[in-house]
């Protein structure tokens, strides 16, 4: 059989001959030498290079995609756009999380910045995805539409990424998006958003069959990669090429500096030992489930499982399921597991459960669970095992509070976030930057520690009083902790920003050590060096013994 591999097409063609030209400081500083005028409203003020350089490609080409360091002012962008570009009916879509930070900002530019004509319409990721979305898209009618961290419509199928599609295609309308975070580990990530904005100008083949051909020849993977054609002769030549394609395309803004100055240390922090997480941990890796009984499928479940277990938690089914219902439960988490780690050296690698469900649809195993998974709700509750990582977060906020400090802890569970906060007696903020008393993060009281959900509150938040992190159940994704980071480490901050990153368990080292590798492929492909790979690094090596040694058994040295 012939190895598959990226073709010289007409696609192809038309990216390589597309005009170039390098993104340079000095230029941007004449953009915004030019622009600051056209736009500020009293003196003083003035916009940034990278800033001006934006509203000059969206300008100039009609759509531009922004990949922009966190703490660049990407709102200000947003908010001159529509005069810059004369549009008549701007829509912004932004998280939910960040939509009445967005308004008050905007009313913040008031005074200082020339205001759109027409008013910016916002609206919320979250309600472009319900059917009301594609309604409003259609009675609204935009012909600018500003998307606001737009790592966020990453999946192509998701119900929003396809409602803008749908309306791009059907409509003549312009499209700017923005990220500080472009990529995890694929450029699918942000194909289908690149070609939006930029159309036949776009540097990826429009065809998607063929953009998926160039992410297996380019990406990080451990899958069969194909030919690279004429994409070069090694994969390091092809990265360079593409790399260089991409970020030498009008329209393309991709800042590779860090918007802050001030030192930034990231350190790993041991949790406190304790002998009953210990036994916990053993359990979990012989029998590979939770001591609640629920078991690993595929990495982001060991991952999930790991990391909840690590905080002192597990999560079992009240009411206990059906026998039958458990059995099949535990027979299809194990064939999951089984063909994830059989495709690793196929040319189509499997890295959810989902994916093998879809693919193994007719295996009897797969059958027998479909069948019987809707007997049971599966409905769960958290139990409490352990301190050790409560009494970490403590220890911690102590050391802050004599060091006359403010601080972050970030959560990636609800249930251990309140339970910190409730015992430290401080507030914690959920959803949309909400305390559970009403408050909110951006105008959280400055000077007094705070807990926070990541998850929820990664994006947006200029948080830059609070110059001390200290990251629970870290995620592992790079990109993830670029925003995380970019909360206090941004613009304007001028002291020394320091995250602890807590590690509970083997798993929690092997994230990060997977976030690091995830940032350098980031690099190879679209020339930004995140955080993470600009920070300096201490990392903290557990001491290893017979009663602990399960814990830290999955590290990777």
């Amino acid at each position: 059989l012939m190895q598959p591999a990226v073709a010289h097409s007409r696609e192809f063609e038309r990216v390589r001959d597309l005009p170039r030209r390098a993104l340079d400081l000095e230029t941007a500083r004449e953009w915004a030498a030019f622009l600051t005028p056209r736009f500020a409203l009293r003196p003083g003020v003035e916009l940034r290079p990278w800033q001006a350089q934006s509203i000059a490609d969206a300008v100039q080409c009609g759509g531009a995609w922004l990949a922009l360091p966190v703490g660049q002012g990407k709102t200000l962008i947003t908010w001159l756009l529509p005069t810059a570009m004369q549009a008549e009916r701007t829509l912004l879509i932004v998280p939910g999380s960040l939509a009445a930070k967005t308004y008050a900002d905007f009313a913040g530019y008031v005074d200082t910045w020339r205001a759109p004509t027409r008013p910016i319409r916002i609206e919320t990721r979250e309600k472009l995805a319900t059917v009301g979305g594609a309604e409003m898209l259609d009675a609204y009618q935009p012909d600018l539409i500003i998307i606001d961290e737009a790592d966020d419509l990453s999946n192509a199928r998701s119900a929003a990424a396809r409602r803008i599609d749908r309306y791009v295609r059907k409509h003549d309308v312009r499209v700017v998006a923005m990220t500080g975070t472009p990529a995890r580990k694929s450029i699918m990530g942000y194909w289908h958003i690149v070609a939006w904005c930029l159309g036949d100008g776009a540097p990826l083949p429009l065809v998607e069959s063929e953009a998926r051909m160039w992410a297996l020849a380019l990406d990080e993977h451990n899958g069969r990669r194909p030919g690279l054609g004429p994409l070069g002769a090694t994969v390091r030549e092809a990265r360079a090429w593409y790399r260089r394609r991409l970020t030498e395309t009008a329209g393309v803004v991709v800042v590779d500096e860090d918007s802050c100055t001030a030192p930034l240390t990231v350190r790993v922090r041991l949790a406190r030992e304790d002998a009953v997480l210990d036994a916990a941990f053993a359990r979990f890796l012989v029998e590979l489930e939770t001591p609640g009984g629920i078991p690993i499928s595929d990495p982001l479940s060991r991952w999930l499982l790991d990391s909840q277990l690590g905080l002192g938690l597990y999560t079992r089914w009240n009411p206990p399921p059906p026998d039958r219902w458990r059995n099949a439960r535990r027979n299809v988490a194990r064939f999951v597991r089984e063909q994830i780690d059989a495709s690793t050296r196929s040319d189509r690698p499997l890295d959810t459960e989902a994916q093998v469900l879809r693919r193994f649809a007719s295996h009897p195993i797969v059958r027998e669970w479909l069948a019987v998974k809707p007997a049971f709700n599966g409905a769960t509750e958290t139990v409490w095992i352990s301190r050790s990582a409560l009494d970490s977060c403590l220890d911690w906020l102590r050391e802050l509070r004599a060091e006359g400090m403010p601080g972050i802890v970030w959560c990636g569970s609800v249930d251990f976030g309140r339970a910190l906060a409730r015992e430290a007696g401080l507030q914690y903020y959920g959803q949309r930057g909400q305390s559970e008393s009403g408050g909110a993060l951006h105008t959280a009281p400055v000077g007094e520690s705070l807990v926070a959900s990541w998850g929820a509150n990664k994006k947006g938040f200029n948080l830059q009083a609070w110059p001390r992190q200290l990251i629970t159940m870290p995620p592992q994704s790079a990109k993830w902790l670029e925003q995380i980071f970019g909360r206090s480490h941004r613009s304007g901050q001028d002291e020394h920003v320091i995250v602890d990153v807590l590690a509970t368990s083997g798993g929690t080292l092997d994230a990060f050590e997977a976030a690091i590798a995830e940032a350098s492929s980031v690099r190879a492909t679209v020339s930004l060096t995140q955080k993470l790979l600009r920070a300096d690094i201490v990392r903290a090596r557990p001491r290893i013994t017979a009663e602990n040694e399960f814990r830290w058994a999955t590290r990777k040295e």
